[in-house]
């Protein structure tokens, strides 16, 4: 008898332990926020069809390149939140997951030109964007080894992003239009070196920073994500190269405020040139 009554509070506690464990697990999570909901709409955004090009009706083209500073107020949309939330996450961080998803492809940082033409596997981009720190040796397990700091934890060091992009007039539309090509993270090294470590296809990138909310300082009620950000240009940059004969960036040949008045120059000869296709 009293073998019996052990066996039944056994089964009892087994199957309160079970009924407990279901409740658990049927706890919904609390919300956040009042737009919590937004989150799952999100996930299925496809970004806005781009304008088709012409090819024909393009009279005139010139491709530049920028660079975004995030420490710059206005950009800094693109460097936090540090640590990612329900909602956020920087812009390196929507890079970064998409790269290691399989969702964007990035290229290598070729030596003498700016396009598009090695892509990256995911080890070489690991290996090619890992960094020697100081001192270069550690002491690991009783022996020495390479003190290699892997990009993921260099991300927050990514302070710039440079886009490259077309400017150019269509004759059908008769429009003044820019296209962005490709986006460069840039990584500020604690020496204060520069690193740029891929570029990324924008078109093709389009779908991960589309279903990406980027905060929005104004009002969180209207969220944008990363890709109209870029879309709508709610960012200030500074030309950092033109096309040109020579093929080379403004800091090989002006430098500190000389550099900044040749950007300026090349961003008012554009608009120059704007102005000068039509008559009033």
């Amino acid at each position: 008898m009293k073998k019996t009554l052990v066996s039944l509070l056994t089964l009892a506690a087994v199957l309160c332990g079970i009924s407990l464990k279901a409740q658990t697990t049927d706890i919904k999570p609390p919300k956040n926020s009042i737009l919590s909901g937004r989150q799952e709409i999100i996930n299925e955004k496809k970004p806005s069809p781009l304008p088709i090009i012409d090819e024909s009706c393009v009279m005139w083209k010139k491709t530049i390149i920028r660079e975004i500073d995030f420490r710059q107020k206005i950009n800094q949309v693109f460097y936090y939140p540090i640590n990612p939330t329900e909602d956020w996450r920087n812009f390196i961080t929507v890079i970064y997951d998409g790269i290691m998803s399989g969702d964007i492809t990035p290229y290598r940082v070729e030596n003498n030109i700016d396009d598009m033409v090695t892509p990256l596997t995911l080890a070489d981009f690991e290996k090619e964007n890992t960094k020697i720190g100081d001192p270069p040796v550690i002491w690991k397990d009783g022996e020495e080894v390479p003190n290699e700091i892997p990009f993921k934890d260099r991300m927050l060091n990514v302070m710039r992003l440079r886009i490259k992009e077309d400017w150019y007039f269509d004759k059908k539309l008769s429009q003044f239009l820019v296209r962005i090509i490709a986006l460069g993270p840039i990584v500020v090294d604690d020496d204060g070196g520069l690193s740029q470590v891929c570029w990324v296809p924008y078109e093709d990138s389009r779908d991960v920073l589309a279903r990406s909310y980027a905060f929005n300082r104004n009002n969180a009620a209207q969220r944008l994500t990363y890709d109209e950000v870029l879309q709508k240009r709610i960012f200030d940059s500074y030309i950092v190269k033109e096309e040109n004969v020579y093929d080379r960036y403004i800091n090989s040949y002006a430098f500190n405020i000389d550099a900044l008045y040749e950007s300026e120059r090349i961003k008012n000869e554009m608009f120059d040139f704007e102005q000068s296709l039509w008559e009033y």
